[in-house]
């Protein structure tokens, strides 16, 4: 018997329980249906006051953080120093590592020029070649007969008449 009571008392438990998140669940939403005329007007001001009042905000908490930097540099002035000494090793370092990089396409560039320059050498000292060394840079250097945003050709040059005062041929 004891055993059914308990059984019991925990459906109990778990129908209070659940009646209860129902009941908030319907106290809210009937809060939102008394007041929602509320809730738009407010939500409506935030969408208006944000982008208006945001730029403010971030200006005056960048003008916060300097304050909080000046003062800590006034009570400890080595550390300005220390921040002045690190900030100018960083950039040494970016320096060092521009430097490298140059240097390294620098010697890139002048391998791809040697062997573009061996590669010529190569082709001149075969003799019959040469003369496909000629035709190539001829055919670079040449305008070629047809351009399709020129027109069809030289003669077909569309020009508009002359504007006159006297369109239409009303003037004499």
């Amino acid at each position: 018997m004891d055993m059914e009571e308990e059984i019991i008392n925990a459906d109990d438990e778990e129908i209070s329980y659940f009646e209860s998140i129902t009941d908030y669940v319907w106290s809210f939403l009937g809060f939102v249906q008394n007041n929602g005329w509320y809730f738009l007007a407010f939500i409506i001001l935030l969408a208006y006051l944000v982008p208006k009042l945001w730029p403010h905000y971030l200006k005056w908490l960048k003008q916060r953080a300097e304050a909080a930097y000046d003062a800590d540099i006034k009570k400890n002035p080595d550390l300005f120093k220390q921040k002045q000494e690190e900030l100018q090793k960083a950039r040494i370092k970016f320096q060092e590592e521009y430097e490298k990089k140059a240097k390294i396409a620098l010697e890139k560039q002048k391998e791809k020029e040697k062997k573009i320059l061996e590669e010529k050498q190569a082709l001149l000292n075969n003799g019959t070649s040469g003369q496909s060394i000629n035709r190539s840079q001829k055919s670079k250097n040449s305008k070629p007969d047809y351009n399709p945003l020129m027109g069809s050709g030289s003669g077909s040059n569309y020009r508009p008449p002359r504007r006159s005062a006297c369109s239409g041929g009303g003037c004499g």
